[in-house]
């Protein structure tokens, strides 16, 4: 793509953000202009990114003609992974791992993935994109990766970098199936990458909590209760049934099977990787994205991100945690460029052992989970979403017995109430289904907001300075330069544009609609409350005559 065209599209993007706002300063107040020309300035700090990216940068010519087999390429982290190196990059081919899913075979998701907005830039940088991808039809859970033959022997000839990203991210994933993909999965990416001729570079992502059983976790590995073949091992042996019922005992110190079979993941990088150039990388929790291609992008809503959307959607009102503990959280496109950072230095330099990166927050960055919520919250009610069912409140309470008491009367009561509601008129009742799932949510999340952890990061911090100045702006990811205000602020104008689907042209109904739950929110509560004194004077009033 030529400057002018990307001039062009920039220029399109600003319009409409021009026009946006000055619909809404007729309809609403200068808040609403001041949200669109945040926007449009977010905006204007791309455009060296999108027009800048053709000097050849040491890593740009360590991918440039390089073949790239990537597993997880569909998923949320791998989407990131494969736009950056098509928008930045000359890289000569990638070989995208695909499996079936929900009856769709790997050709038909492949036309899913690149349908995506986050792509809309590189394709106007790379129109011919569609000529740099392999799809090799596989699972991660299959022996050999369910790779046929033939492919298989393409990826041994063609080959250089191997990123392993692929895994089972459900934290209540069964135990059986998390070792097939997390760990068994892996044994089987090292063996295929054992054969391939011309390896420059291996890198596995695993995650920052894989030892969270520990409270202070530094860049080394560390030793499992139980080795990963030896775990594979015994999922084979025992079937699903016994297997789920002995998980507890089995995973014993870990809060779920998730951050289990990942610390037996790296466990198999280090004992069947030994000879090859690999690396293990392994990020915080990752949310959208800051800069790059678009702001505030994001396809799910894992973890905190679903916890806003919860309590900006006013379904979610309570949650426990402690909120002054560090947020080890990590924008996705600055955890990306870490990422192929770590694969350009270990095709440089050979180690006596295999680096490990634990990419979180510096140290000298850091916000807590108070912060992230309140800023989060703040910005939420600049642009509420247009579908909120209330007004949003939230409670974030230390202890679980508040936490449950809050619940029956902030989630459990209403959710009866409007389901009740809903039978009369002859709809169907969710609410409370809606609860029972937020609530399993809330419990898989309560071990990492209620414990503190700290990490080393000093493996991060010397790759950062191997980057000469020219890839420290294509790839950068020093989270000391992170402005947490505008990645909240961008974060949370994503959720609501990408994830809820809510169009910035609907701002000033949801504001209206924002201010009216409001007085309905206040008068709801001076009815419960004057109902409440009015029983209670009733009562005492009836014990002070009839009793005393």
């Amino acid at each position: 793509m030529v400057h002018s065209e990307k001039a062009d599209w920039i220029s399109k993007v600003k319009s409409k953000v021009t026009q946006l706002t000055t619909f809404t300063v007729s309809m609403e107040e200068s808040k609403i202009k001041n949200i669109m020309n945040g926007y449009a300035k977010a905006i204007d700090g791309h455009q060296h990114l999108i027009t800048d990216f053709k000097d050849e940068s040491p890593m740009q010519m360590f991918y440039k003609d390089k073949g790239v087999f990537l597993t997880g390429g569909t998923g949320f982290f791998g989407k990131i992974i494969i736009e950056k190196l098509l928008r930045v990059t000359e890289v000569g081919q990638i070989y995208l791992l695909i499996r079936t899913k929900k009856g769709k075979d790997a050709f038909a998701r492949i036309e899913d993935l690149f349908n995506d907005p986050v792509f809309d830039q590189m394709k106007a940088c790379n129109p011919k994109y569609r000529c740099k991808i392999t799809i090799i039809s596989g699972d991660c859970s299959l022996p050999g990766l369910g790779i046929s033959p033939d492919e298989r022997e393409t990826i041994k000839e063609n080959v250089n970098i191997v990123l392993h990203s692929a895994a089972t991210v459900r934290f209540d994933e069964k135990l059986k199936m998390a070792i097939a993909i997390n760990v068994h999965g892996t044994k089987e990416v090292i063996k295929l990458a054992k054969e391939i001729v011309h390896l420059k570079a291996l890198v596995h992502v695993s995650t920052a909590f894989a030892h969270c059983n520990m409270r202070y976790i530094q860049e080394k590995f560390y030793n499992p209760s139980i080795t990963g073949d030896n775990a594979f091992k015994l999922s084979e042996c025992l079937d699903e049934t016994t297997l789920n019922a002995l998980a507890p005992t089995i995973i014993n110190g870990y809060p779920n099977t998730y951050t289990f079979t990942k610390v037996l993941a790296e466990n198999v990088v280090q004992q069947d990787a030994q000879n090859l150039p690999v690396t293990i990388f392994r990020p915080g929790i990752v949310i959208t994205t800051y800069r790059e291609p678009i702001t505030g992008w994001i396809d799910n809503m894992y973890g905190p991100c679903g916890v806003i959307v919860g309590i900006g959607s006013g379904v979610m009102r309570v949650f426990t945690g402690d909120v002054d503990n560090k947020a080890h959280i990590v924008p996705v496109d600055m955890c990306v460029n870490a990422l192929l950072a770590s694969a350009w230095d270990i095709a440089r330099n050979t180690y006596d052992v295999p680096p490990i990166y634990n990419y979180v927050p510096d140290a000298e960055n850091m916000v807590t989970w108070r912060r992230y919520m309140e800023d989060g919250f703040a910005y939420g009610c600049d642009i509420p979403m247009r579908k909120s069912i209330w007004y949003p409140r939230f409670t974030i309470v230390p202890h679980m017995w508040q936490y449950n008491i809050l619940c029956f009367f902030y989630h459990v009561l209403p959710a009866m109430f409007m389901d009740m509601i809903m039978v009369v008129i002859g709809k169907k009742p969710r609410m409370m289904k809606i609860y029972r799932k937020i609530h399993k949510f809330s419990n898989v999340l309560k071990f990492f907001s209620s414990n503190e952890f700290r990490f080393d990061n000093d493996n991060v911090r010397h790759l950062l300075e191997k980057l000469d100045d020219r890839d420290k702006r294509l790839f950068a990811f020093d989270m000391r330069q992170l402005d947490w205000t505008n990645l909240i602020r961008v974060s949370l104008y994503g959720l609501r544009l990408y994830v809820v689907k809510d169009d910035p042209s609907n701002i000033p109904e949801s504001i209206k609609r924002y201010e009216r739950l409001k007085v309905l929110h206040y008068s709801t509560l001076a009815i419960v409350y004057a109902l409440a004194f009015g029983i209670l004077y009733t009562l005492l009033k009836f014990i002070f005559y009839n009793i005393l």
